[in-house]
């Protein structure tokens, strides 16, 4: 119960802020003034010259008159739709995606370039999701051969799905939109290798997104996309990769595909983006035992050291990431040390006493590893955490951060330290939050298993009796018989069985008989033979006082031995219920005698 535990996850949410044009073009002003001359050429040629025809030379003499009449009647249609009112919120009618489908197949590029112009007007007005209808020419269009044309299109692509609903992602998926987004990302254009980045990480938001997108060969691009010399398409690719680093099966594919040294690298950047993004990626490919041993690998523990100087960072969520990142990385017992020794704790202690949230969550988390290793404890006590420790152990308004530095109490607690740790009042502050009606379940668990673990001291087991007036004592049985968590109720049954073998005040076996009796009835009862025996060592020493010897008698406690004698094999659990059997005859005996 008192095991020190490694924590890795990839549980927490990223802010991911995907990189746009620098400047927004004047889209609908551009695209209807090609659309009207398409239009005026059209009548020049009908009226034979009587109405003059454009001069910018937009439409050229080889189109003349194979310009179809549904490209004329789509044209039209285009214009009365983009020409209305932005207020009147113009409907997106059957026939305008029509009108939008034949200029897009049409082997005019001025007419694709109009239909791509048109798609990132609607992207940005349309109030309703995209369909099926809709989204079919989008992705036709990103298979165009023409920069413009791609440029408006991945831009269409980014809108709808950072401002349209969900669905406006699953439908572009099923239309196979991830393939041609993948060509792009060959692009020369940096506008569109920018864009297309984007429309990936937006995409990657769902499991089943991220998979489709690697298994359409990502990849490869995005980790040599990262590696741009603009820094809009580098954030973008790196944010892509991130998205994609969340699960499993994608995390294998990228480190084969060489993720670890690109991501390294990418850390000694000096942009905020950058750093977040890299270290975040880091952070969940470190989950895996061979990611880490690469990563360390990699420059030669250069990872650690880098990560180390982010704890320094001015940015808080940089600073989180590398809080993550080392954490997970400190699952390894050789990067505890190495973290502490490339001066990790002076920054996470720093963020300890002047971060909130959830950058203090991960200073926590961390911490919590790094306490794991032996040759860590004296540099945790030298940099003199236990104070803060204590402070942030009790602030309940950051149960995260509350859990992981109760663990790291506990792992203090089984040091040559832990006399530092009891006169610094951590007894008092893991009773406050034990007693707390506002903590939850995950840190009472880490708190009784702290508690547990420094109830092997003489005066601990003083102040768990008296602190309060004995409110500690009663919560511990209270939570030993009735919590439903299994580790608070054996944490809590351990600590019992500690303070059991010091004289318990009067009082308190008065007010909490019927919780000790039930909670080591429901323990014998139960098929773990971890916690049949805890029952039986703590009501071994229980019987040696009169008090609870008549209260098990009373209770009939000899047949649910019986019963654990004819369950339990195990050689120590039969000792056990021997010695209290014969402790209860004992009592048999002198009752029958007295009668006598």
């Amino acid at each position: 119960m008192w095991m020190n535990k490694k924590h890795t996850g990839t549980e927490h949410k990223f802010d991911i802020r995907i990189e746009r044009p620098p400047s927004k073009p004047d889209v609908l002003d551009e695209l209807i003034s090609i659309l009207q001359k398409f239009l005026d050429f059209c009548v020049c040629c009908i009226t034979c010259g009587c109405y003059k025809r454009p001069k910018d030379g937009i439409v050229t003499d080889e189109y003349g008159m194979i310009l179809l009449d549904n490209e004329k009647q789509a044209v039209q249609n285009l214009l009365q739709y983009l020409e209305k009112d932005e207020k009147a919120d113009p409907l997106l009618s059957s026939e305008h995606i029509r009108a939008l489908s034949i200029l897009t197949y049409s082997d005019n590029a001025e007419l694709q370039r109009s239909a791509a112009l048109c798609m990132l007007e609607i992207s940005e007005k349309l109030k309703t999701d995209l369909t099926v209808a809709l989204g079919r020419p989008l992705v036709e269009l990103l298979r165009s051969s023409d920069t413009q044309v791609q440029k408006a299109a991945t831009l269409a692509v980014s809108n709808f799905c950072l401002t349209g609903a969900d669905t406006n992602k699953e439908i572009l998926m099923r239309l196979g939109v991830a393939d041609p987004l993948v060509e792009l990302l060959s692009s020369k254009n940096v506008e569109v290798q920018c864009n297309t980045c984007g429309c990936i990480t937006a995409l990657a938001t769902t499991d089943v997104n991220k998979h489709s997108i690697v298994s359409s060969n990502a990849i490869k691009p995005l980790l040599r996309l990262m590696r741009s010399t603009d820094l809009r398409v580098k954030r973008n690719a790196t944010g892509a990769i991130l998205n994609l680093t969340h699960i499993q099966s994608n995390r294998n594919e990228l480190v084969n595909q060489g993720a670890i040294p690109a991501l390294v690298e990418l850390i000694h950047m000096s942009d905020y983006d950058i750093q977040y993004y890299s270290a975040a990626a880091l952070s969940n490919l470190a989950v895996n035992p061979k990611h880490r041993a690469m990563m360390i690998a990699v420059g030669h523990f250069d990872v650690v050291r880098q990560l180390v100087k982010l704890l320094s960072s001015k940015k808080d969520r940089v600073k989180c990431q590398a809080c993550f990142a080392l954490r997970n990385l400190a699952s390894d017992d050789e990067n505890q040390l190495l973290a502490v020794e490339n001066g990790a704790l002076p920054p996470l202690h720093h963020i300890l006493t002047s971060c909130r949230s959830e950058t203090l969550a991960a200073a926590a988390a961390c911490l919590r590893n790094l306490s794991i290793h032996k040759l860590n404890e004296t540099p945790f006590i030298h940099e003199n955490l236990v104070p803060d420790l204590c402070h942030v152990v009790c602030d309940s308004s950051n149960p995260e951060a509350q859990k992981h530095i109760a663990g790291t109490l506990r792992n203090l607690a089984v040091s040559q330290y832990v006399r530092i740790l009891i006169e610094n009042d951590c007894v008092e502050a893991l009773t406050f939050v034990l007693l707390d009606l506002e903590s939850r379940t995950p840190v009472l668990s880490e708190v009784t298993a702290a508690l547990a673990v420094m109830a092997d001291e003489d005066d601990v087991k003083y102040k768990l009796l008296h602190l309060q007036g004995g409110k500690a004592f009663g919560k511990l049985v209270t939570l030993a018989s009735l919590s439903s968590h299994r580790e608070i109720q054996y944490n809590s049954a351990g600590t019992l069985g500690q303070l059991a073998l010091v004289s318990i005040p009067e009082d308190l076996k008065e007010t909490n008989k019927k919780g000790i009796v039930l909670y080591i009835d429901k323990f014998l009862k139960s098929p773990d033979p971890s916690f049949v025996h805890v029952a039986l060592w703590t009501l071994n020493i229980l019987l040696k006082d009169i008090f609870f010897l008549r209260a098990f008698t009373d209770h009939s406690i000899e047949s649910v031995i019986e019963q654990v004698q004819a369950t339990h094999q195990q050689t120590k659990i039969q000792e056990l219920s021997s010695s209290v059997t014969d402790k209860l005859h004992g009592v048999m005996i002198s009752s029958s005698s007295s009668e006598d």
